[in-house]
């Protein structure tokens, strides 16, 4: 399952995207209209039919055409590309979305990191627990404004100081841990010295998938990320056998960080133009 598709990311997302939705024939669909972007829709949501898909298909056209926008389809996943081939009708234009495509993860190789290719990880850890005291704390309401901090201070340290591509983001995380308590979700701090540093949030979507949909850290603290990263998966997803952690964004930094964690696959997505 794609990252976007659950509660949590539409919720903490949903004042960026403007989400819309209707349904029509037991189908859900979905559009966004994201705060200076191009509107999309997201594949048609539920059990598919060539008859339901097509309908949803048709009624999104509709829509977009009401509202004379170009119809694209956005975040769609590899899964769903036939029905759009065989079902859609008019032309169409698939385009692969490498940028918001998911990394997925064997939870057991994030907790046992064995081998060669996990030799740098182990080591970040190592130094991680022989130059700090540490302490790993479950998150609850009683520790959202520590996180909060740690999410404000991570921001401020970027170059736009929290007030440019990142600012969407931070609102996002704010949402999540605003409202953690009523959410499915589950999270985690480190604190280092004393002082909360680093916290993460994920979700178990189902038995097989759980998905991480925030961690932040003091970048300064070597081994930080990897630290949290590891007794996260450790602690609360010990028995789901995969983690999403999401897309890269094409940030090339971050793309570099989440190969270093050696996926066994992708969440493939496309970008669909409908004429």
């Amino acid at each position: 399952m794609a990252s976007e598709m659950n509660f949590t990311n539409l919720f903490m997302w949903r004042d960026f995207y403007n989400f819309e939705f209707f349904e029509i024939n037991e189908m859900i669909c979905l559009i966004a209209s994201p705060k200076g972007q191009e509107p999309f829709a997201y594949a048609p949501i539920g059990s598919y039919t060539p008859e339901r898909f097509r309908s949803s298909v048709n009624a999104i056209r509709e829509y977009f055409s009401e509202k004379e926008w170009r119809l694209v389809f956005r975040r769609v996943e590899e899964s769903k590309l036939e029905y759009f081939e065989r079902y859609t009708d008019g032309q169409i234009k698939i385009e692969y979305d490498r940028d918001n495509s998911d990394y997925i993860y064997l939870t057991e190789n994030l907790i046992n990191l064995k081998g060669r290719k996990y030799h740098s990880k182990r080591n970040h850890i190592n130094i991680f627990l022989k130059t700090y005291e540490y302490e790993y704390v479950e998150l609850n309401e009683s520790y959202i404004e520590e996180a909060l901090r740690i999410d404000e201070e991570w921001n401020l340290g970027k170059e736009d100081g929290g007030n440019g591509i990142m600012y969407p983001e931070r609102l996002a995380n704010r949402e999540v841990l605003k409202n953690f308590a009523k959410l499915d979700c589950k999270g985690a701090l480190i604190k280092v010295n004393g002082k909360f540093e680093a916290y993460t949030v994920g979700e178990i979507i189902n038995n097989r998938y759980a998905v991480i949909h925030i961690e932040k850290a003091n970048s300064s603290i070597k081994g930080i990320y990897a630290f949290i990263n590891q007794k996260f998966c450790e602690y609360e997803l010990r028995n789901i056998l995969y983690v999403n952690r999401e897309q890269d964004l094409g940030i090339e930094s971050l793309r570099r960080a989440k190969k270093s964690y050696n996926p066994i696959k992708y969440i493939n997505k496309y970008n669909i133009y409908v004429n």
